[in-house]
C-alpha cells in the first residue's frame, strides 16, 4: 500500500523542485534538500511508519547502484584531461581528506568528544556505503555517520559553488574537485547540472577521497590514539 504512496510523493517531489529551480535558481531550493524536509515532515505530521516508506521507494533506492556506475560516463569523457592532470588531482584530493580527517579529531578532542563519535564523524567527506563502512572499523557508529555524511552533502550543495564563486575559483576543473571531495555524491549530482567537466572531475574526487580515507583515516585514528 505504502508503495503506491511513497513512489508517486518521492518523484512529485523532486521534479516540483527542480522545475521550481529552473525558475528561481536559488541554492536553498535544492532537489534533496526540500524533498527531505517535506517528506520528514509528512511522516511526522500523519504518523507514518519510516521503515514502510523506506521499503515503499525501494525501487528508486535499488536505482542508486547503476545511477553512481554512470558517473563513470563523463569520466570516460574527461580522460584525456584527467590523466594529464593525475599529479595535481591526486595532490588535491589526499590534502582534503587529510584536512578533513585531522580537523575532525582536533576540533572533536578540544571539545571532549568520545572516540565513537570521531570516528563518526571522521568520515564526513565521503560517499554513505564507505563512510559507514570505514566508521565501523574505526569504533564508530554507522548510523551517525551515514546521518552526518547526507548533512554535509546538502550543506556542499547548497553553499558550495556561491562559495567558489565568492573566493572567483572559476575553472570548471577545480570546482569539480572541490565538491566531489567535499560534498561527495550530492555534490557530485549538483557539478553534472553545472556542466560535463565538473561532473567528471566531482565523480573522481569523489572516488578518489573515498578509497583515500579508508587507507589512510586508520592510520590518523592510530596516531590520534597514540598521542592522546
Amino acid at each position: 500500500m505504502m508503495f503506491w504512496f511513497a513512489i508517486p510523493l518521492t518523484l512529485a517531489l523532486y521534479f516540483a523542485t527542480r522545475a521550481l529551480y529552473r525558475r528561481l535558481p536559488w541554492p536553498i531550493i535544492n532537489p534533496v534538500l526540500i524533498p527531505t524536509a517535506v517528506i520528514i515532515a509528512i511522516l511526522l505530521a500523519f504518523n507514518l511508519p519510516l521503515d514502510q516508506y523506506q521499503h515503499g521507494t525501494f525501487p528508486i533506492t535499488a536505482l542508486l547502484e547503476p545511477a553512481v556506475v554512470a558517473l563513470a560516463l563523463p569520466l570516460y569523457q574527461q580522460a584525456r584531461q584527467i590523466q594529464a592532470r593525475l599529479k595535481p588531482i591526486l595532490v588535491c584530493t589526499l590534502a582534503s581528506v587529510l584536512i578533513s580527517v585531522c580537523t575532525t579529531l582536533v576540533i572533536g578532542h578540544a571539545m571532549g568528544a568520545d572516540p565513537a563519535l570521531l570516528a563518526s564523524l571522521a568520515t564526513k567527506s565521503i560517499t554513505t556505503p564507505l563512510a559507514m563502512s570505514v566508521s565501523q572499523s574505526l569504533g564508530g557508529i554507522p548510523a551517525i555517520a551515514a546521518a552526518v555524511v547526507v548533512v554535509v552533502g546538502i550543506l556542499g550543495a547548497l553553499i558550495g559553488y556561491p562559495l567558489l564563486k565568492l573566493m572567483r575559483v572559476t575553472d570548471p576543473e577545480a570546482q569539480g574537485l572541490a565538491m566531489g571531495a567535499c560534498a561527495h555524491a550530492i555534490g557530485t549530482a549538483t557539478s553534472a547540472e553545472k556542466g560535463v567537466t565538473q561532473g567528471a572531475f566531482s565523480s573522481l574526487a569523489m572516488v578518489v577521497c573515498g578509497v583515500l580515507t579508508a587507507a589512510v583515516a586508520p592510520l590518523l585514528f592510530a596516531i590520534y590514539h597514540w598521542l592522546a
